[in-house]
C-alpha cells in the first residue's frame, strides 16, 4: 500500500447545500402571505426581492468551483458593497446627532429620490445595515495584504480606496446599532489575535460589569433611554423601539401562522396597532429582523429565517477552523461580516426581500462555497503499490 497525497484546487460537487431545507420553507410560506397580505401588489415588490436573494444564493453556490472564481465572486462582491457606499453618498437622507458628522453631511448632495419604498431617499440605518456585509471583510483584507508585505500594490491600493469609501460612508449614517455590532467584532477579533488586546478587552468587559451592578436598574433605563452621551451619538430612541417591538409581537400574535404579507407591517401597524409616534414618520419595519420575518412570513417563516442564521454561522466556524492562506482571511473577513450583522439585525433590520438583500443571500453562497472549498482542497486516497 502506498499513500498518495492529492491537493485539489476545485471543490468537490456535493448535492444541495446546508440551507436548501429552510430556503424551501422560506418560499413555502410565500403564497400563504400573499394570500394574508392586504395588498398583493404592495407585497410582491418584497416578494420578488425574495426570490431574487435566493437565486443570488445559489448562483454563487453554482459558480464558485475553484480558489479563482471564488476570487471572482469577492471581487463582484466587494464592488457591489463599494457602489452602495457610493449610492449612500448621494442618496441618503441624513439623520442629524454627532455635530461634526452631521455639518459634514448636511452639505452633502442628495441626488436619489423618489424610488420606491425610499421616496426621500435612503434610511441611514439600513445604509449602515447592508454596508455591514462588507466593511470588515475588506478591514480583515487590508489587514491580511499588510502583513504579507503587499500593502504598496496596486491591488491593495484600490482595496484602500473602497474601504475608505464605504467606512465613511458607514459612519456618516451614524448608526448606533451598525456600531454596536462592528465594535463587539472588533473586540473579539483584537481579543483573539492578540495577547495584549485580549487583557484590555477583558478588563473593559469587567469595569462595564461593575459600573452596571453599581449604578443599578435605574441607571440602565435612564441610559437606554438618553444615551451615555446623548450631545455626542444623539439620543438612542429606545423608547420608540420598545413600542414597535410590543406592537410587533402583537401583530405575530394575530397572524401567527401566516404572517400579515411581504412588508405590510409598515401599514398595517397604523390601522391595527395605532401608536403614539407622528403620524408622518413611516415605520418601515419591526426594528428587529427576527420579528420582521415573523410578520412576513409567519412563525414558520421565522423559524426558517433562524435556522438560516444558525446554519450559516456553523458554515463559518467550520471554514474558519479549515482555511489556510488567503482562504483563512477571507472566512475571518466574513464571519465578521455575518456576526456584526447578527448583533445590527437585533436593533434594526435590512428585511427579506429588501432591495439590497441579495448582497447578503451572496455572502452566505460565499461561506458555504468557501467551505466547500477547504473541504476539498487536500484529499489522501490509499491505493494498492503496485497501481
Amino acid at each position: 500500500m502506498q499513500l498518495d497525497l492529492l491537493t485539489s484546487r476545485g471543490a468537490t460537487p456535493k448535492k444541495g447545500t446546508p440551507l436548501d431545507w429552510p430556503i424551501a420553507l422560506l418560499i413555502l410560506m410565500v403564497p400563504i402571505s400573499l394570500w394574508a397580505t392586504f395588498d398583493v401588489g404592495f407585497s410582491m415588490r418584497r416578494v420578488l426581492g425574495l426570490m431574487l436573494g435566493v437565486a443570488a444564493y445559489y448562483a454563487t453556490v453554482a459558480y464558485v468551483r475553484d480558489e479563482r472564481s471564488l476570487a471572482q465572486v469577492l471581487l463582484l462582491y466587494v464592488g457591489m458593497g463599494t457602489a452602495v457606499g457610493i449610492l449612500g453618498l448621494v442618496g441618503t437622507r441624513w439623520l442629524l446627532k454627532n455635530p461634526l458628522l452631521s455639518f459634514i453631511v448636511s452639505r452633502l448632495p442628495r441626488l436619489i429620490r423618489g424610488l420606491p419604498g425610499a421616496s426621500r431617499g435612503f434610511h441611514p440605518n439600513e445604509v449602515a445595515g447592508v454596508l455591514l456585509w462588507v466593511v470588515p471583510l475588506q478591514w480583515v483584507w487590508l489587514v491580511w495584504l499588510w502583513r504579507r508585505g503587499q500593502g504598496k500594490t496596486r491591488a491593495a491600493g484600490l482595496l484602500l480606496l473602497s474601504t475608505l469609501l464605504t467606512t465613511g460612508t458607514f459612519l456618516f449614517t451614524q448608526s448606533r446599532g451598525a456600531f454596536l455590532g462592528l465594535a463587539i467584532w472588533l473586540a473579539m477579533w483584537g481579543a483573539c489575535s492578540d495577547r495584549r488586546l485580549r487583557i484590555g478587552v477583558g478588563a473593559i468587559l469587567a469595569a462595564g460589569l461593575a459600573l452596571v451592578a453599581w449604578k443599578g436598574p435605574l441607571w440602565i433605563d435612564m441610559t437606554l433611554r438618553e444615551g451615555l452621551a446623548p450631545q455626542i451619538l444623539g439620543e438612542l430612541n429606545w423608547d420608540f423601539r420598545v413600542r414597535v417591538w410590543r406592537e410587533a409581537l402583537r401583530g405575530i400574535q394575530d397572524f401567527p401562522l401566516t404572517g400579515m404579507g411581504m412588508g405590510a407591517f409598515r401599514h398595517t401597524v397604523r390601522v391595527f396597532y395605532p401608536l403614539s409616534i407622528i403620524p408622518t414618520y413611516d415605520i418601515a419595519h419591526a426594528h428587529n429582523a427576527f420579528l420582521q420575518a415573523a410578520l412576513d412570513l409567519g412563525l414558520p417563516g421565522l423559524g426558517a429565517y433562524a435556522a438560516i442564521w444558525l446554519l450559516i454561522a456553523r458554515t463559518a466556524v467550520s471554514c474558519l477552523r479549515q482555511a489556510k492562506g488567503w482562504l483563512r482571511a477571507l472566512a475571518l473577513g466574513l464571519a465578521g461580516c455575518l456576526f456584526s450583522c447578527f448583533v445590527y439585525s437585533l436593533l434594526d433590520a435590512v428585511a427579506l426581500g429588501a432591495s439590497p438583500g441579495f448582497i447578503w443571500w451572496m455572502m452566505l453562497g460565499m461561506i458555504v462555497s468557501l467551505e466547500r472549498l477547504c473541504q476539498g482542497r487536500v484529499m489522501i486516497e490509499l491505493t494498492p503499490s503496485g497501481a
